[in-house]
């Protein structure tokens, strides 16, 4: 159990970690005056430990004996000072406030020459101790910033200004929440505050209220937006030219920076006129999470302010980077990591199918197993407000394509190159069990040193389900499909290698082996192996290459090559010279 504190200044406990050390003021007061609080207050509390002394003022942390509960209980110790009616205003101005961001009073009272309020004791730490490990966890900063403006919403329908947060008046609770703890310089109580006292000078208050003002709704956006860009940056917002705060943090949200800056502007007409309108506009912009109660449509209707609101405070939506049957990818920000990540939401019709969303966990599951250079690794999979997505490593570069779109068919040690690395990730990927089903350009990404990484492992068979699907507009780009997959039959391995023989037609030729305007058409023209001459095209390609492809592209999965491994053998073969041929034919003879 805590140790009372003793009268004596030198044996004051610095409380919990989260107070800083108080070193004993040069006008504390009088050593007898303090002796006779602990048998003035005793009979119904406790007192633990003495926080925090000033000359008129101490705070203990102590236990209600009636109530059985700890709570903050602050004493005013002179009771003839200008200060016990400052103390007694307080009292009042935070028993108006029932907030969960703001602390309540449990009771108030005069005991002989004290006076004394209890209220809620905060487990945690105050921003300013926080601050000394360095800048905030941009998300739990976000969170902090609602809870502030809801706080101040609550404050104003009661005519209360707050006027003035500094970081050691912001209590951090365990779970994060920041609660504020100081209303003594809020204007119910600014007739009592001596005209010369110096904390109203602090940069976190707006200008208006460091030269003596009562200030408005205005003034506290200003003072909330200071301890936001305080615990972004852990610099003060400055009383002149304020730095944009991603020129000190690059990570923070270019939303999160307009807001703030707007907040923070000297003139209070420039900035948000109440805290509403800034939570408003920061919840819009920066994102922000709520449950619906009933679940949003499948609308595409402002489809990417949804995805924002529903990223919350784990990522910011920087730019759109691609679209598809099955959704849209975004360059995302994560904000926990801060570093910039891929995110693929699915399209709304595709989340209205719990089965359809059991199959994609689990398939994204078996895709996040898999660790290969040649494999965009998955980070992260989740769902919100009627939305699914995947978070993926961020591919510098382009899509095969794309590249084969602007520059034309590639040369053949490139698609050779390409096809050896595609083989590499899809052997990786079958011998743990796991089929692609949808090997074509797009899933191709290139790297700008030309390295090969292939996304949407496995994810294909989660959303089309056991089948292809035919015709519909969401099944993806059945020209590099194989025959089986469009005929909705069982596939494997077999079928990743047509799809990737099909690739390398198309890197070839700048176009897909098999065209039709229709899945239907296209089935036709596989089945009657209509392949088109490589070599008509492209002299430059090896004869053996074109047979190895070839059979790649075989209609009938038995006559295709049975493994990655053996196809890349065969392209070893078809073009390794014929020195390496010869002995390729001395160990089959």
């Amino acid at each position: 159990m805590v140790g009372r504190a003793t009268t004596g200044l030198g044996a004051i406990s610095r409380g919990p970690s989260y107070f800083p050390p108080v070193p004993p003021p040069p006008d504390t007061p009088p050593v007898d005056l303090l002796s006779g609080i602990t048998p003035a207050l005793e009979p119904d509390f406790r007192l633990d430990n003495l926080v925090a002394l000033s000359r008129e003022r101490a705070l203990y942390r102590a236990w209600d004996r009636r109530l059985r509960r700890n709570v903050a209980l602050r004493v005013h110790l002179i009771p003839d000072s200008p200060g016990r009616a400052w103390f007694a205003r307080e009292n009042e101005t935070l028993a108006a406030l029932d907030h969960p961001v703001l602390r309540h009073v449990y009771a108030a009272g005069e005991v002989g020459p004290f006076a004394y309020r209890t209220t809620n004791w905060v487990d945690g730490e105050s921003l300013d101790g926080a601050m000394r490990r360095g800048p905030r966890p941009i998300p739990s900063v976000m969170s902090m910033v609602r809870d502030l403006l809801a706080a101040l919403e609550h404050a104003h329908t009661h005519a209360i200004i707050l006027r003035r947060i500094v970081p050691t008046t912001v209590i951090l609770e365990l779970s994060g929440r920041g609660v504020i703890t100081d209303l003594r310089y809020a204007n119910w109580c600014l007739a009592h505050v001596p005209s010369d006292d110096p904390a109203q000078a602090t940069p976190f208050a707006a200008p208006e209220v460091r030269a003596g003002e009562p200030g408005d709704p205005s003034s506290d956006v200003y003072t909330v937006a200071a301890i936001v860009y305080y615990a972004l940056t852990a610099k003060e917002p400055g009383l002149a030219d304020i730095v944009a705060p991603r020129t000190l943090r690059p990570a923070i949200p270019a939303a999160v920076e307009q807001v703030l800056m707007r907040a923070l502007r000297p003139v209070p007409k420039e900035r948000y006129l109440t805290a509403t309108e800034m939570l408003e506009d920061f919840v819009a912009d920066a994102g922000t999470f709520h449950e619906p109660a009933v679940s949003p449509t499948t609308s595409e209707k402002g489809f990417e302010r949804r995805l924002r609101r529903a990223l919350g405070d784990d990522y910011e939506v920087l730019k759109e980077i691609g679209a598809g049957g099955f959704g849209r990818v975004y360059r995302v920000r994560d904000l926990g990591l801060e570093r910039e990540v891929a995110l693929k939401v699915l399209h709304p019709s595709l989340t209205a199918d719990p089965g359809v969303m059991e199959r994609f966990r689990r398939e994204a599951q078996l895709a996040a197993r898999l660790r290969h250079p040649n494999i965009v690794n998955i980070y992260d999979i989740q769902s919100r407000a009627g939305l699914q997505w995947y978070v993926m490593e961020l591919v510098p570069g382009e899509n095969l394509a794309q590249l084969v779109q602007r520059d034309g068919a590639f040369p053949v040690p490139r698609t050779m190159r390409l096809l050896f690395e595609a083989l590499g990730a899809l052997e990786h990927a079958h011998a743990r069990g796991l089929v692609h089903r949808d090997i074509k350009p797009e899933n191709m990404l290139l790297e700008p040193n030309g390295l090969l990484r292939i996304t949407d492992f496995g994810l294909a068979l989660a959303l089309r389900g056991d089948r292809f699907g035919g015709a519909s507009s969401r099944s993806g780009t059945p020209q590099f499909a194989a025959p089986e997959q469009l005929l909705g039959e069982r596939v494997d391995q077999r079928a990743d290698l047509y799809s990737l023989g099909a690739v390398a037609y198309f890197a070839l030729l700048a176009r897909p082996p098999f065209e039709g305007a229709t899945p239907e058409a296209i089935l036709a023209k596989q089945t009657t192996d209509a392949l088109p001459s490589i070599r008509e095209s492209r002299g430059d390609v090896p004869q053996d290459l074109e047979a190895a492809l070839r059979k790649a592209v075989s209609s009938e999965p038995a006559e295709r090559y049975q493994t990655a491994a053996a196809f890349r053998e065969a392209l070893d073969y078809a073009t390794g010279g014929v020195l390496k041929k010869m002995l390729h034919m001395l160990r089959v003879s």
